[in-house]
């Protein structure tokens, strides 16, 4: 008997070994930091809402698959894809509390939680696609100390965008501002939802996953969700006009619970910090820029028209842009922000990469563009 408790103690000490050498949520070791190669591998548990074949999926695996190779295999990620761990609203929650050591999200849907990065969705700000709002957000953290304070307590694998939104439609094609007049319309984020009020339609606040159904039913005739959502979702199913407007973008992230990255070997850690930052963002761009080209080439076999706004329809749509502006800095002021600073800031960042990307669709982007 004395035998048998001996053994089952012992499985018992070989299962926590075991269990402390491979990792797993909320930093996967507990090992203290060292210098070199402990001769361990470290499986981090990766949280993203979409599908593992959106381009979020795509993106955060290939991402980890950089890393994984940079560390010869002692970094693995396990990816929990379709919300199949937590919902959307509980992906930086879960990597905050250490459910998750990883998660890809959008910081519109946190509504009030990154009011600095939700700057990014501003209308009419100048950013016309996802590597132009990924190069504003890291300029944005790395020089403005009020948007370091949105992530304090992460360690920011990256900050970026994704390709704007345009304007999609169920059944009608609309080109004079009058027929948006009343129109149920999707708007994520509060200052798409400015924009959309200031016009005069009737934005709705629908989750991504209910737009599809959302639409088919006619519980809205519209939709501002972007390239990427449309091909994801599969909106052109349900869509019938596309007015190619670039609405807005919206605040794209990857965030690591500071646990999870402290308690890794300084080696490790270095891998990490290389893939990440600039060069995680830049990545981001690319990948979410392609999405475009793709509804764009199956639009026809889709019954998809692809229109551009006239001239007067582009100038009824930016006559608000002062009053939805003010609004926003109106916002920040309310989270106890100096919001004319932040808004002048991110502004002044903005307009050092207008000629950069004055045309940025001159070549359809391919996910094979990034070089990293």
């Amino acid at each position: 008997m004395k035998v048998k408790k001996v053994l089952a103690l012992l499985i018992v000490l070989l299962m926590v070994v075991s269990l402390a050498a491979c990792g797993g949520g909320g930093g996967g070791t507990s090992t203290p930091n060292g210098g070199g190669d402990d001769g361990k591998v470290y499986n981090l548990i990766v949280q993203n809402h979409d599908p593992a074949t959106s381009i979020c999926g795509q993106y955060v695996e290939a991402w980890g698959k950089k890393v994984s190779e940079a560390s010869n295999g002692r970094i693995q990620f396990t990816y929990y894809h379709g919300g199949s761990l937590v919902s959307a609203a509980e992906s930086v929650e879960a990597v905050k509390n250490g459910t998750a050591d990883m998660c890809w999200s959008a910081a519109s849907i946190y509504s009030g939680q990154f009011p600095i990065s939700e700057g990014i969705m501003l209308p009419l700000n100048g950013v016309n696609c996802a590597r132009y709002g990924s190069k504003v957000m890291m300029d944005m953290l790395k020089e403005m100390p009020e948007m370091q304070n949105e992530y304090k307590d992460f360690k920011v694998i990256q900050l970026s965008a994704c390709t704007y939104a345009p304007i999609s439609l169920t059944s009608k094609k609309l080109e004079k501002i009058e027929d948006f007049k009343g129109l149920r319309i999707r708007a994520a984020g509060s200052t798409v939802t400015l924009w959309a009020q200031a016009l005069g339609m009737s934005p709705m606040t629908v989750p991504t996953p209910e737009t599809y159904e959302s639409l088919q039913k006619n519980v809205i005739e519209a939709c501002m969700n972007d390239w990427h959502n449309i091909s994801a979702i599969k909106l052109t199913e349900v869509i019938k006009y596309i007015c190619d407007y670039p609405v807005n973008c919206s605040p794209l992230f990857m965030l690591m619970n500071k646990d999870s990255y402290n308690n890794l070997p300084d080696d490790l850690k270095a891998i990490i910090d290389q893939y990440s930052g600039d060069y995680a963002s830049e990545m981001a761009g690319i990948y979410w820029d392609s999405t475009r080209a793709w509804v764009y080439d199956t639009a026809d076999e889709n019954g998809v028209e692809i229109y551009e706004p006239s001239e007067e329809l582009v100038a009824a749509f930016g006559s608000v842009k002062d009053q939805v502006h003010k609004e926003y800095i109106e916002y920040l002021n309310s989270k106890n922000l100096n919001g004319q600073a932040i808004y002048d800031k991110m502004m002044e960042i903005i307009a050092r990469y207008a000629d950069e990307y004055k045309d940025p669709w001159a070549k359809p982007v391919k996910i094979e563009d990034f070089k990293g």
